[in-house]
C-alpha cells in the first residue's frame, strides 16, 4: 500500500514537471500587442465626436496618431471605451483642452471600435 502511494506520487510529480515544462515557453510569451502601451506626443486637440448610442468620444489630435495594439483604424483618431472607468473624465479633459487651447497626450492601451483605446489623457 505504502509503495502503490510512493508510485503515485512520484507518477503525479513527473505528469506535473512535464506539464511546467511544456506551459513555461507558453507563458513566456511576450505581453500581446493589444496589452502594449502607448504615449502620444503632446497635441492639440482638432476634432471631437461623441456618441454613437453609446458614452464615448472619438478625438483626433494634431500629432501622429499612436498604435501599439495594431488597430485597424489608423485614420480616425483615437477613442474612449465607454466601460473604463474615467472615461467621463477622459471627455471632460478633452474638451477642456479643446476649449482652452491646450495641449494634451494620451496614454493608449488596445483597441475599442477599432481605434487605439485612451486609458488617460494628460493635459498642460
Amino acid at each position: 500500500m505504502v509503495r502503490s502511494k510512493i508510485g503515485s506520487a512520484r507518477l503525479l510529480g513527473r505528469t506535473l514537471l512535464a506539464l511546467a515544462i511544456v506551459a513555461t515557453p507558453v507563458l513566456a510569451q511576450p505581453a500581446l500587442a493589444q496589452d502594449a502601451l502607448g504615449r502620444s506626443e503632446w497635441g492639440s486637440v482638432t476634432t471631437m465626436e461623441a456618441g454613437w448610442a453609446e458614452d464615448t468620444m472619438a478625438v483626433y489630435h494634431s500629432a501622429p496618431i499612436v498604435n501599439p495594439g495594431g488597430c485597424e483604424v489608423t485614420t480616425a483618431g483615437y477613442a474612449t471605451n465607454p466601460n473604463d472607468p474615467g472615461h467621463s473624465l477622459f471627455h471632460t479633459l478633452i474638451l477642456s483642452a479643446f476649449l482652452n487651447r491646450k495641449e494634451v497626450n494620451f496614454l493608449v492601451q488596445g483597441c475599442v471600435y477599432g481605434k487605439p483605446r485612451i486609458i488617460s489623457v494628460s493635459m498642460r
